[in-house]
């Protein structure tokens, strides 16, 4: 059980330095007209969380190993034009899934990265497919339609632009 309160204190932290997330929440809280919370409540269990600050790091750090992997992934698919856009839909679609991701998920990477990634530099190709096997648990089936949406619409774009400048 006190794996789940590490894990925890990740999520939440980096909620709270998500200002789109942090917005969402006063949003909603106003709506309800009072305060909402769930999870790691900082004031009761503030020294706990002082006691972890690896847990935050680590977080930071498997994410940004993820959206990596994730951004690789994409450019073995040779999307052209429509790479910036199917990276920047993807990367918000996984930051956003990242936050809650299933509880088997949460193992598969927390045990991944204590594991393989926080001791080494590079990848591995095991640990590649691995990634990108979460990658694709992680992200749903309407998140890769919205990807391929907008990597289609910015080729789109981009045909229409160049259409225009051709005499």
């Amino acid at each position: 059980m006190e794996k789940q309160t590490e894990e925890t204190v990740v999520d939440l932290m980096q909620l709270m330095l998500d200002e789109e997330w942090v917005r969402e929440a006063v949003r909603i809280e106003e709506e309800a007209g009072c305060d909402i919370g769930a999870g790691f409540e900082l004031g009761a269990n503030l020294g706990e969380f002082l006691q972890n600050p690896s847990g935050f790091a680590d977080f930071f750090e498997l994410r940004s190993v993820i959206i990596s992997e994730f951004i690789k992934l994409l450019a073995s698919w040779n999307l052209g034009a429509g790479m910036e856009a199917a990276v920047d839909c993807g990367r918000q679609l996984l930051l956003q899934r990242l936050l809650a991701p299933s509880p088997e998920v949460q193992e598969r990477l927390l045990a991944m990265y204590s594991q393989e990634l926080a001791a080494q530099p590079r990848i591995s190709e095991n640990e590649r497919s691995e990634l990108r096997f979460l990658l694709r648990s992680i992200l749903t089936e309407s998140d890769w339609e919205a990807i391929a949406t907008a990597a289609a619409s910015a080729i789109r774009e981009q045909v229409m632009i160049r259409q225009q400048v051709v005499v």
